[in-house]
């Protein structure tokens, strides 16, 4: 796994109160009961964590490592 995905694992972990070993590449965003505000909040704390901006027509995402992969194509904001 990279390491983008393994940092996502454990902020999604943190945020949604759930243990790393229930958490995997395939795991859905709507399993763990984000619905659409749920998902650009999400997309906002990442952002800010992993310094970078993504724009709203890419985030078109549903599980764990598509949202890895997105992170790391995104654009660092600095």
């Amino acid at each position: 796994m990279s390491n983008t995905l393994n940092t996502l694992m454990e902020l999604v972990s943190q945020k949604f109160d759930k243990k790393i070993e229930e958490l995997g590449p395939d795991t859905t965003l709507e399993s763990l009961g984000v619905d659409s505000l749920g998902k650009i909040e999400l997309i906002f704390d990442l952002e800010d964590h992993f310094d970078v901006r993504i724009p709203n027509e890419d985030a078109k995402v549903d599980t764990l490592a598509e949202v890895a992969a997105l992170l790391d194509t995104a654009k660092p904001t600095h």
